[in-house]
């Protein structure tokens, strides 16, 4: 039988992600949303799955995906009957351009809000941050309403050219709200503005229900606050160390006996930090507030610095204040008593215990020239400011303890839902911060998102919300894998390591080697095979996403 190899097809874990585009019904929804023009050979729901596909392999310019498309199964990872060539650069911009027009924040908008009703998540409490991302060349657009690429400092105080992004999701990361904004929009800006935004996609997905929105201390605004309250939702932010009313909280907890706090308690972080924390109550710009007080065992890293640097300065300072008194002599117990209660008055150390006290000595004066033969020396009478240091490790182990407490602003009541929501509670919800935050180091890993290479803002601006799509499906595929990976039942990753919560790369480097050979059997049949068996994890994991070896074959 004469059966010749077509194709060879480096498939990895792409059909993984395709299959799962389509298990969401995004092509259907976005072809809905950018209507199928009878003139294009290809849809609008081609170019962005391609797009996604190219972002999660490593992306590449978007100049280079005519090329792409050659070296990869087409007809199985799109749909059947595409050619590369018809991805060529003006076909791509052209349906950039349609996408944009389409209103690309409202298509992005449907697409999350369609992926929480499939996937069935939560609606009870988002977390909410931006950050900002470096793009270089010119851009121009005839339009003012356009994305505005701008010169603004970025998180690291430096002068660059950026874009924004914003971003709302749950404690898996999944964004239900994204946006691409001007480089220079101010977080107190952002915040009420994105409430407002957040509270229409609910109603547009009918969903009239009380929410939670968690967020750093920029949303310590009347004007967030105001906004919250509107979008029928509740704040939970960390109060700046700057407002009044956070400054009380902190001095009355300062007062408090130990018995007022609670028992230590931890949460599960990787840095297995204990906890305590104290609760009072407040008003802010006419809202009434609850302000926790919370003291945690794990320094800030940088109040960590801090502190030693000041400690440092500190017994400097006091070395040099005692050699300075030690050379300086005083002719009567009266000045060096009135300087010692001078220098009392003025040292205040913070880490250091100091002991002062005037010393006599009564010693040969001294004189010019050799003393007579058998001369009785003259004696003399001097007084001297002594001082004493010793490091005082209470009042430094209280200064670090004060160094780790921070107050959490919070509109929630005491009971929501049924449900109390203690102190504690809301310390859980605040530190669900950090799955945010991880999505920002995708959006900036040149992996998923190297350089910009479009001309127009409004391209850019595209491209950013197609970045933040393929940010939800891969969120979306790391916690499938993830409901069915146990401590018990850790899958294999490299070098024999356990992975009992892997990250979608992990499982990306899993599938790396999946190879399909593409046949051609004499009737002239095209047939598909995989290069080699799949491994028991990697059935494991396809089993567990509902899939198997025929999203290759």
């Amino acid at each position: 039988m004469d059966v010749r190899i077509r194709a060879i097809y480096e498939s990895s874990y792409l059909n993984i992600i395709s299959t799962l585009f389509k298990d969401l019904d995004l092509p259907q929804l976005i072809d809905h949303l950018v209507p199928v023009n009878p003139q294009c050979q290809t849809r609008a729901s081609d170019i962005v799955k391609l797009i996604i596909l190219d972002i999660l392999s490593g992306r590449q310019a978007l100049v280079h995906l005519e090329q792409w498309a050659h070296d990869i199964d087409l007809p199985k990872l799109i749909r059947p009957g595409l050619e590369p060539s018809w991805f060529n650069d003006d076909a791509i911009a052209r349906h950039l351009d349609r996408l944009y027009e389409a209103n690309i924040h409202q298509v992005l908008s449907s697409c999350l809000v369609q992926i929480y009703k499939k996937e069935g998540l939560s609606l009870r409490v988002f977390h909410a941050d931006t950050t900002d991302k470096t793009v270089y060349g010119a851009y121009e657009s005839v339009s003012s309403e356009a994305l505005q690429i701008t010169h603004g400092y970025n998180r690291h105080h430096r002068w660059q050219k950026q874009i924004g992004f914003g971003l709302i999701g749950n404690e898996d990361g999944i964004p239900f709200y994204g946006d691409v904004h001007d480089g220079n929009v101010p977080d107190k800006t952002w915040n009420p503005e994105v409430l407002s935004r957040v509270h229409e996609q609910l109603k547009q997905a009918k969903i009239q229900d009380e929410w939670i929105y968690v967020a750093d201390s920029a949303a310590m605004t009347k004007d967030t606050l105001t906004q919250t309250k509107t979008a029928n939702a509740f704040l939970i932010t960390r109060g700046p160390s700057s407002l009044r009313i956070v400054k009380a909280a902190l001095l009355e907890a300062d007062a408090q006996p130990d018995s007022a706090w609670s028992d230590p308690f931890t949460l599960a972080e990787k840095n297995g930090a204990t906890y305590r924390v104290w609760e009072t109550a407040s008003t802010y710009e006419g809202h009434p507030v609850r302000l926790i007080v919370v003291e945690s065992s794990a320094l800030d890293q940088r109040k960590g610095k801090t502190l030693d640097k000041e400690r440092t300065k500190e017994a400097e300072l006091l070395r040099e204040e005692q050699a300075r008194w030690e050379r300086h002599p005083f002719s009567c117990r009266e000045d060096a008593e009135q300087a010692l209660a001078s220098l009392k008055a003025s040292l205040r150390p913070q880490f250091h215990r100091v002991e002062a006290a005037v010393e006599e000595i009564v010693r040969p004066k001294k004189r010019r020239g050799r003393p007579k033969k058998g001369a009785e020396p003259e004696m003399e009478t001097l007084y001297f400011v002594r001082l004493g240091i010793e490091f005082d490790q209470n009042a430094w182990e209280q200064a670090r303890r004060k160094a780790s407490r921070f107050v959490l602003v919070t509109t929630v009541p005491k009971e929501w839902k049924g449900q109390p929501m203690e102190a504690k509670e809301i310390l859980k919800l605040y530190k669900g911060q950090i799955s945010v935050e991880m999505n920002f180091s995708f959006l900036k890993d040149p992996f998923f998102t190297d350089e910009i290479y479009v001309k127009k803002p409004e391209r850019v601006a595209v491209l950013g919300y197609l970045f933040l799509l393929a940010l939800a499906i891969y969120r979306v595929f790391q916690r499938r894998v993830r409901q069915f990976i146990t401590p018990e039942r850790p899958l294999k990753g490299a070098g024999g390591r356990k992975l009992t919560r892997p990250t979608g790369q992990a499982i990306f480097q899993l599938f790396r080697y999946v190879k399909v050979v593409l046949l051609e059997l004499p009737d002239g049949h095209i047939q598909r095979a995989l290069g080699k068996p799949l491994t028991p994890d990697q059935r494991r994991i396809l089993h567990g996403l509902g899939m198997d070896e025929s999203i290759y074959v």
